[in-house]
């Protein structure tokens, strides 16, 4: 105020000093402060018993304790609302009586608060208002049916063209309104995150093509699985619908993860019993993995088949396991998977050993390639691995880098140029050749001129590919960065080190990828298996996927790289071997593109990292074993995304919100006050049970309810959406190739490893310890409830944990690293 006090001797500010002296601003401003303190302990009040009635009874039953809460919303939405706006108005008058008069003479600060505390109440207001006004525009789903049915029975038609609409839009007997609705909300979903992002992760095709009516094209797969998926979600009219509502559906998935787990430590358990291990004390932890065999572990997964189920289904005598291992392709009518209880069933898998030549062999091959498949994600990976360095590494080099080529090219000489700008070893082609026939090495700049596409001034994607991998510019043969719905960005590099020419394709990271993830029905694989020589009868795959390998192999053709570099006696890498890379959706276009390619490249070699579940047909995804090897990061989802798998889980978690017998609330403090963050698994078996009965009724216990009334509705219609869709809808895809699931086997103690599970909500995998296992392609049968479904599918995640577990095996993983002792001779003995 000292320093103020000159602008305070001017008459205005006088005038102020004087009101203010008279206590005519100190009492306005007093009084909107006890208006606010108030309105806030009212508000709050309102939210306490919002929050106790809600907590009261279970999700289906004991309704009429929660009566209350209509009252309770409705004059919060309209009572404390219009006091909300009478102490805006009080604030916005005191405001304007003043601000202009007398605001050079108080401290800036005070206005600023003030015009915080006005701006917060305003948006409150806003927000409060329209959702009032939202509300009272809509007309309940019921009165609708109510004024249908009293116009049938009149005989008179309804003049009402809103409830003709919304009749027509909740009958969802009529599945093409409802793949329309679901159409028009993916479409606007992926427009509005395309121009939000600023189309920083891509959506320029999107909105290109929505103009051109492209909605059938790209959303109509997705859209017709909605419907399916969601059909009747919502819908509280008489005999009609399902009410469930989003905190539903958490519950349910809080509490299968739990029913998972004890399905596991169960079987476990009668394992150990069988085997005559007994349960005592070196039984009891029946959590963890048990060692039946030398290098064998026991585990166990959702079994095929249930008392429900009549018939067992025939296995091929092929097959190295027992007819209950096998997974049928048609799990049984709707209802049965959805109301029978899940019985898990024990297979044996190998241990991948560190004596045995073939496993390091793969592990290896995975260790030296995971670096590839990160090295084509570009700069926005690279900025989520190291936000803090990432702009000094790439955009600061590449500066450098421009200003040191432009001064040596001032300087003069092609050789001093070479040495700074490329480089550090002069090359004749993109392999090593003899330089004994006199050729003149050629820089690195003149061998890749105009072999990459798609990339910016500063070369910043090509940089992030050389730091991603630990490559040399003169390693890069050819890059293209454009993408579009089906265009992927792919690059081909050069591997001295292990003699291979590296395809690496890129997996889903723009809006564009996820439109084609989601293109969901299979496409038959016959004619393309009789052009390029593969058993393709009777096989489908991802239809996706398969447009995408399409317009890779299309361009890899039109561009005519890998024949230049591979194929004839002038081939540039010639004794060179093709490994194709790929994580996620370019896992699955690299295993495709094997198959059209391995006919004219017979030593091709396929390392698919985290591909999709619904990629192959069985036959198909086994028979490609010999020259492809997947590898998958303990709970990872995508390569367990199927139609049937989502479906299965979704029936499981509906089916478990009638079986809940406590309130929300108190579900919520048991799981989270005893440790959402920790493993369920880890803890005692006889413990979680308990547990579990104390939440749960017996699976058989059928409460007699309006929801299951619904539910009951809603399997029934479910099972008569799956049987119209025919035969797209029965076809069973799998993941590829011989797989190697890195699976979660210890954790570490440490402090700081527990903090940052806690921070995470057990999303880190910070000190987890993981083990190599060969799995069967139909072992990932069952969607698994973890915090790390998501995270496990990272490819920086995959990439370390890979290279974490060969360093185990004794492997050297370093950028640029040679080959062990062992040799490509040694993978296919993994067949």
């Amino acid at each position: 105020m000292e320093k103020r006090m000159p602008n305070m001797q001017s008459s205005v500010c006088a005038q102020a000093t004087t009101e203010f002296t008279d206590m005519k601003f100190p009492y306005l401003v007093l009084a909107y402060l006890i208006g606010m303190s108030g309105y806030c302990g009212y508000s709050l009040w309102y939210e306490q018993r919002i929050f106790h009635l809600s907590s009261l009874g279970t999700p289906t039953m004991n309704l009429e304790l929660r009566a209350p809460l209509g009252g309770l919303i409705e004059s919060k939405m309209t009572y404390l609302a219009g006091v909300n706006f009478m102490l805006l108005v009080y604030g916005l008058t005191s405001s304007l009586r003043f601000i202009g008069k007398y605001i050079q003479c108080f401290p800036t600060f005070w206005w600023i608060v003030w015009f915080v505390l006005i701006a917060t109440q305003g948006l409150q207001f806003i927000f409060a208002f329209t959702t009032f006004i939202s509300l009272w525009k809509a007309t309940p789903v019921s009165e609708t049916c109510n004024a249908d049915i009293n116009a049938e029975s009149t005989g008179a038609a309804n003049p009402d063209f809103y409830h003709r609409h919304m009749d027509h839009l909740h009958n969802h007997n009529n599945a093409e309104v409802a793949e329309e609705m679901w159409r028009s909300r993916c479409e606007g979903c992926c427009q509005i995150l395309a121009v939000s992002t600023c189309f920083l992760f891509g959506g320029q095709s999107i909105v290109s093509h929505a103009s051109e009516g492209g909605g059938e094209k790209f959303y109509g797969d997705i859209a017709r699985a909605l419907a399916d998926y969601f059909a009747d979600f919502g819908e509280v009219a008489e005999q009609r619908g399902l009410d469930v509502v989003p905190s539903d559906v958490a519950l349910g998935f809080v509490v299968l993860r739990r029913i998972q787990a004890q399905r596991k430590l169960l079987a476990r358990r009668e394992v150990l019993q069988q085997t005559g291990n007994g349960y005592g004390s070196a039984a009891r932890d029946v959590s963890l993995p048990i060692e039946i065999l030398n290098r064998t572990v026991l585990l166990f997964r959702r079994g095929s088949k249930r008392p429900t189920e009549p018939n067992a289904i025939e296995t091929d005598p092929s097959n190295s396991y027992s007819a209950d291992e096998v997974i049928s392709d048609n799990l049984g009518s709707q209802a049965d998977r959805s109301q029978t209880e899940e019985r898990y069933q024990s297979f044996s898998r190998t241990v991948l050993s560190p004596a045995n030549p073939s496993d390091v062999a793969v592990l290896e091959e995975g260790a030296r390639f995971a670096r590839h498949q990160l090295a084509i994600y570009t700069w926005i990976l690279y900025y989520y691995m190291f936000p803090c360095t990432a702009t000094f590494r790439l955009i600061g080099q590449s500066i450098k880098e421009k200003l040191s080529c432009r001064t040596d090219n001032t300087n003069g000489g092609s050789n001093v140029r070479y040495e700074r700008c490329s480089s550090s070893s002069p090359i004749n082609t993109p392999c090593d050749i003899d330089l004994s026939s006199g050729n003149e090495p050629m820089s690195a700049q003149e061998s890749t001129k105009g072999a990459t596409v798609g990339d910016n001034f500063l070369r910043i994607h090509e940089r992030t590919m050389m730091a991603h991998a630990g490559l040399d510019r003169s390693d890069i043969a050819y890059a293209s960065f454009e993408t579009g719905f089906y265009e992927t960005p792919y690059c081909i590099v050069i591997d001295r080190k292990w003699k291979s020419v590296v395809l690496s394709i890129r997996g889903s990271l723009t809006l564009e990828d996820c439109v084609v993830d989601v293109l969901l029905d299979p496409s038959p694989l016959d004619a393309l298996g009789d052009k390029y020589g593969f058993a393709g009868e009777g096989q489908y795959c991802h239809g996706g996927v398969l447009e995408c390998t399409q317009w890779l192999h299309s361009d890899l053709m039109r561009n005519n790289i890998l024949e230049t570099l591979l194929m004839g006696d002038n081939a540039q890498c010639r004794g060179y071997a093709l490994r194709i890379v790929g994580h996620s959706l370019g896992g699955g276009i690299g295993v495709i593109l094997s198959l059209m390619l391995r006919q004219t490249y017979p030593n091709l070699r396929c390392i698919a990292y985290s591909p999709p579940g619904g990629l192959l047909t069985h036959d198909l995804a086994t028979s490609c074993s010999e020259f492809v090897n997947t590898f998958i990061l303990d709970s990872d989802i995508v390569p367990r995304l199927s139609l049937d798998n989502m479906e299965r889980l979704r029936d499981e978690v509906l089916h478990l919100i009638p079986r809940v017998k406590l309130s929300k609330y108190d579900i919520a403090k048991r799981i989270f006050w005893h440790g959402l963050c920790g493993e369920v698994e880890l803890g005692d078996l006889d413990y979680l049970i308990q547990q579990n009965d104390d939440m749960l009724y017996p699976p058989d216990y059928v409460l007699d309810s309006e929801f299951m009334r619904q539910l009951q509705r809603f399997d029934s219609m479910q099972q008569g959406r799956r049987s119209n869709r025919g035969v797209s809808r029965s076809i069973a895809l799998f993941p590829p190739g011989r797989i190697v699931h890195l699976s979660k086997t210890g954790q570490s103690k440490a402090c700081v490893h527990g903090i940052l599970a806690c921070i995470s909500c057990g999303a880190s995998n910070a000190g987890s310890e993981y083990t190599p296992i060969r799995k069967e392609n139909d072992d990932f049968n069952e969607i698994e409830i973890s915090p790390t479904l998501w995270t496990d599918h990272f490819p920086n995640r995959v990439c370390i944990e890979i290279e974490r577990v060969a360093e185990r095996f004794g492997i050297d993983t370093s950028l640029g690293s040679p080959r062990s002792q062992f040799t490509s001779d040694d993978l296919p003995a993994v067949v």
